[in-house]
């Protein structure tokens, strides 16, 4: 295993999207958490934060994020836990990808097993977010040992989906992101991350979301058409394996997010009736970034919990 600190950023937060160099995006997302870290995982080296001690906590972010993504649930985590919060595979503050990216949930779930063996730390607690929420539960389903809990923030786990309504849902949301899919790949990134927030938050976004959000988010953009082109493949986890899902897991679901992910979590529950659920006020598919006070809480909560039944 090789890790490395990356250098002290810079104390200027007024930057424009297009030109931020990584070190100031850093800086504008949060100017409490300046120290990176990168760690080798066999074939690629992965960025992340660290912060904390205690139980193993590990962050994976959604589509459009990075290790920034959770910059406002670090320091709170990290008052109790060893929070780890890393930039999956492709994206921003990582070394720039050479060549096509072979984006897909399989790699994701090898990288995050290769990180969490490279920690030396675990076994962990996995919260995850939309397709980090994906690749939190299927490594523990493939590694059960590894993993202490899961928190799972509106999964893209569309194979699970039962209800005829939902797969009449489910077309439909495949046909709308083939129109983002395309926009991408004819490089009209902007305009497919703006269609892409519309279609899983609900509603135009893009223009209401704060700074450093629609940092984090232009900085990632290249790589939503690759993420879509494996989006909708099938993968290993349908209602009958979810039950194979013992570890204790909190599901969390926005109270304003499209019916798809709502049915996403209310599927998971019905799978796995021992799971908590949380139902997040006033937000919708963004959760922890829409609703952090609350998210957070919860999480903390949650992990306190096993905490104490571990003792």
């Amino acid at each position: 295993m090789k890790t490395e600190d990356l250098s002290e950023v810079s104390n200027s937060s007024n930057v424009a999207l297009d030109d931020a160099p990584d070190e100031l995006g850093w800086q504008v997302v949060n100017s409490n958490l300046t120290t990176l870290k990168r760690i080798d995982i066999g074939d690629v080296e992965l960025t992340y934060i660290e912060q904390g001690k205690g139980p193993l906590v590990i962050l994976v972010h959604g589509s459009l994020g990075d290790c920034r993504t959770w910059s406002r649930q670090v320091a709170v985590l990290a008052q109790h836990y060893h929070v780890i919060s890393y930039s999956r595979r492709y994206h921003h503050l990582n070394t720039p990808p050479e060549g096509t990216i072979n984006y897909s949930y399989g790699r994701h779930v090898d990288d995050l097993i290769s990180l969490i063996r490279a920690l030396r730390l675990g076994p962990a607690h996995l919260v995850g977010h939309s397709y980090g929420a994906t690749v939190a539960a299927l490594v523990a389903l493939a590694r059960p040992e590894m993993v202490s809990s899961l928190v799972l923030g509106e999964p893209s786990l569309f194979s699970i989906l039962s209800d005829s309504q939902d797969r009449v849902s489910l077309r439909f949301h495949r046909i709308a992101l083939r129109v983002v899919q395309k926009l991408s790949e004819n490089d009209e990134r902007g305009l497919a991350v703006r269609e892409y927030l519309n279609i899983v938050v609900g509603r135009d976004v893009f223009d209401e979301l704060p700074l450093e959000d629609l940092l984090v988010i232009n900085q990632n953009a290249h790589t939503l058409g690759p993420m879509l082109r494996t989006y909708f493949e099938p993968i290993r986890l349908d209602r009958s394996r979810v039950q194979n899902l013992t570890m204790p897991t909190l599901l969390i679901t926005g109270e304003l997010s499209p019916g798809i992910y709502r049915s996403i979590t209310r599927e998971l529950n019905d799978c796995l009736p021992t799971a908590d659920k949380l139902i997040l006020p006033g937000a919708s598919h963004g959760l922890q970034m829409e609703n952090p006070e609350i998210f957070g809480n919860a999480l903390m909560d949650f992990l306190r919990r096993q905490k104490s039944q571990v003792r």
